[in-house]
């Protein structure tokens, strides 16, 4: 019987690769995933707004909700997963790599960076305002989900204006 094979334990570098590369890879699933969700809605809704029989719309509609609530629960998970991976990565890096300050850096410390970042070279007034509002720091998966919840909200009033007029509200 040959001896097991003893694998020598991870570096701190690899395991922090690791979960860079895993936070990463969630990332995109959850843009790749969003970008296909939000294709399908669009199709099924030029087809609901180009029916030529209006008998269809309910269908069309329901199509539409089944695809946003999908898209919405898709983004809630791939936003779960998301957090988890940069928790994960802000706990080692603190523990691990005290003072990088790359995912483990405090609040005042990231609003200074950016702060900084944004204060390069002169700006005009329109710049400024813009990277002001930067600064409230927006969340972009958190919009994506919110604009999932408006197709779920636009659906679910399509199909109650189509059942109350019996055909398409548009045609």
């Amino acid at each position: 019987m040959p001896p097991e094979e003893v694998k020598p334990p991870m570096e701190v570098k690899d395991l922090y690769k690791t979960l860079l590369d895993t936070r990463n890879l969630e990332i995109n699933l959850f843009w790749q995933r969003s970008n296909y969700f939000l294709v399908l809605n669009t199709g099924i809704a030029f087809g609901f707004f180009n029916l030529k029989d209006g008998k269809f719309a309910v269908i069309f509609a329901v199509m539409g909700l089944l695809a946003s609530l999908l898209w919405f629960w898709v983004c809630l998970g791939g936003k779960f997963w998301q957090t988890r991976w940069e928790q994960r990565l802000l706990e080692f890096e603190r523990e691990h790599m005290p003072g990088l300050d790359f995912f483990g850096a405090s609040p005042e410390r990231i609003r200074a960076d950016v702060e900084k970042g944004l204060a390069f070279h002169e700006l005009r007034w329109t710049q400024r305002l813009v990277y002001r509002l930067a600064l409230n720091k927006p969340s972009v998966s958190y919009s994506m989900i919110r604009l999932s919840a408006l197709f779920v909200i636009g659906w679910v009033a399509f199909i109650a204006i189509s059942i109350m007029l019996g055909k398409s509200p548009i045609g």
